[in-house]
């Protein structure tokens, strides 16, 4: 028996790749560009099915063929790219993702565990006076083409779970930071960290420079640990079909950079504090000042943080002198 990870060379995907491994997980990954960079270190102990998550056919083939048990679901058009073909975002996105429920249901898979994000919260002041906002919060008017397919499939997702009986599980991240993604939103600031790590020069960039912002945003490592986590914890646990993740205590950009300069004590890196924060910024919940309590997976599903800021830093920092 097998798991499949569709996008399972993206960021997220390729260290999801390594947690499963790590658990002798035989691992098939789905996906239509893959990028052989992210899984050089271990592309030889995995299935690589290069096909495309809006071909129904093909997937419930993958899982017939490779007797596939349960289902990471990490294909996606990020935000950027999202905003620029709205088409290929609604294509992916949404009818990607369906498909992957419906050959779930056809297949009759054990889990389905797919990634939602916390952009579905939209902009602070539709909360009122709240700061802070947990699965009990109703997503509001989301922004833009990405964060509406993701309220898009945890709507199908539950009601796939609740109509079928398929067990679909949403993790709606905070962000991944990290290696294995360097271009779009979060990318800018891994490329930051990947520079600094190499002695070169860098700037904090504007969306990430609001001071006062309570970042909730899981080292990439992390995050695979938790989505494997997620896959393969008892049954009896989930008492709900969605949970906020990030890290249990929020951290600022002021922290980080301290944390960085600690690290790297010559690093060359150019900040500049905004009085609050960007345009964009503000779409996005933990950059935007608008904090997301993520304490319900820790508490029903036993999940241990792997890492500290510090130590997370430092292992990303490692990982980029290596390369």
């Amino acid at each position: 028996m097998a798991v499949m990870i569709t996008g399972g060379t993206g960021q997220i995907g390729s260290f999801l790749c390594k947690s499963l491994l790590k658990s002798n997980q035989d691992v098939v990954i789905f996906d239509v560009k893959p990028n052989l960079e992210n899984i050089r270190d271990f592309k030889d102990r995995v299935r690589l099915v290069e096909r495309d998550v809006t071909n129904l056919a093909s997937i419930e083939e993958t899982i017939k063929k490779y007797h596939v048990e349960t289902i990471y679901h990490l294909a996606a058009v990020v935000v950027l790219e999202s905003r620029e073909n709205p088409l290929k975002s609604a294509s992916v996105n949404c009818l990607g993702t369906v498909n992957i429920f419906e050959a779930g249901r056809a297949t009759d898979i054990d889990r389905i565990v797919y990634v939602s994000s916390s952009a579905v919260y939209g902009r602070p002041e539709g909360y009122g006076s709240s700061s802070v906002v947990s699965e009990d919060d109703v997503p509001r008017c989301p922004v833009d083409p990405y964060s509406a397919t993701k309220v898009m499939n945890e709507v199908f997702g539950q009601h796939y779970y609740n109509k079928f009986g398929v067990k679909t599980l949403c993790l709606r991240v905070a962000a991944a930071w990290g290696p294995g993604r360097y271009t779009g939103f979060t990318g800018a600031f891994n490329e930051m960290i990947r520079k600094l790590a190499h002695g070169e020069a860098a700037v904090l960039p504007p969306d990430f420079a609001y001071p006062r912002a309570p970042l909730r945003w899981l080292y990439v490592e992390d995050l695979g640990d938790m989505f494997e986590h997620a896959g393969t914890v008892d049954d009896k646990m989930i008492r709900r079909r969605l949970y906020n993740v990030g890290t249990r205590k929020p951290f600022t950009p002021v922290e980080f950079v301290d944390t960085l300069k600690e690290l790297i004590p010559d690093a060359k890196l150019d900040v500049e504090w905004r009085d609050k924060p960007t345009e964009l910024a503000l779409n996005v919940a933990g950059p935007s000042g608008l904090d997301i309590d993520c304490s319900r997976f820790y508490e029903d599903l036993g999940y241990r943080e792997g890492y500290t800021l510090r130590e997370s830093l430092e292992r990303a920092i490692a990982f980029e002198r290596t390369r």
